[in-house]
């Protein structure tokens, strides 16, 4: 695990900087709920207005000044998971091609370390800090949302975060596998972030068009939060789904990397 240790180590002042946002970021959200609870009437006949696309942007999991549908509609619809998604994809794309780039790979590939390796402890470290920020994410609306009147059943508070970490992780091994094939991180980058956009619009847009709705089982983020997991628990369908993404990506990765010749 030496690759895994030392990419962790490398990362650490980042990471620590992500935890601490992502801790604002709820503490942030949670103390704004008082407010949207007093004014739920307003909110709820003013949701009722809006285009379907729009509803499903913003979250079904019941009244917006619920607990359970604030935590919707503010945090886990849009921004938790754009978050981890960026610190995963970053973590992907920076895994191989990064290092490439950077001219480190060399260095790191003159020890007798396989590739497959290189590749599998790499990739376990971006699954460590995307669930490290998760687990953050977790524990601060655990302990800022009863502060506020934000009160949710913690288990499945969990599985919803952790819904969205494998889907973060399924972008990022995207990325890494991109990486591993083309050795380009701003490509990797790209590609992932535009097949993010397409697949989330297809999962907003499409349920509100009948001729198209099948294609939200296309999105990964309909395995994300079709069945709204913070209020009903996570799906283990959705989420071996979301694995079984990561663990194909994973596999070309594996295969594109053994085969590949290195940038000079």
């Amino acid at each position: 695990m030496i690759v895994l240790r030392k990419t962790l180590r490398d990362q650490r002042r980042a990471l620590t900087g992500w935890a601490l946002g992502m801790a604002a970021l709820v503490a942030l959200y949670t103390s704004f709920y008082p407010s949207i609870k007093a004014n739920a009437t307003k909110l709820n006949q003013y949701m009722e207005t809006l285009p379907v696309a729009l509803r499903n942007m913003i979250g079904r999991a019941g009244s917006i000044a619920s607990p359970t549908g604030y935590l919707q509609s503010e945090i886990f619809s849009i921004m938790g998971p754009l978050l981890l998604m960026i610190l995963a994809i970053g973590a992907g794309a920076r895994a191989i091609a990064g290092e490439e780039e950077t001219g480190t790979l060399d260095l790191l590939l003159a020890n007798p370390i396989p590739r497959r390796r290189v590749v599998l402890e790499k990739f376990w470290a971006m699954v460590a800090a995307t669930g490290g920020v998760g687990v953050v994410m977790w524990a601060a609306i655990a302990a800022f949302g009863p502060l506020f009147g934000v009160r949710v059943s913690l288990v499945n508070l969990a599985e919803t975060v952790l819904s969205a970490v494998l889907l973060a992780i399924g972008f990022g091994a995207g990325a890494l596998a991109i990486g591993c094939w083309r050795g380009k991180r701003g490509l990797a980058i790209a590609v992932v972030t535009s097949v993010a956009v397409v697949t989330y619009l297809f999962n907003v847009l499409a349920p509100s068009v009948d001729a198209v709705r099948s294609l939200r089982l296309l999105s990964p983020f309909h395995y994300y939060i079709d069945n709204d997991p913070l209020r009903n628990g996570l799906d283990p369908v959705h989420a071996l789904v979301l694995v079984a993404i990561t663990g194909v990506l994973l596999g070309l990765a594996l295969f594109a990397f053994e085969r590949r010749d290195l940038t000079a």
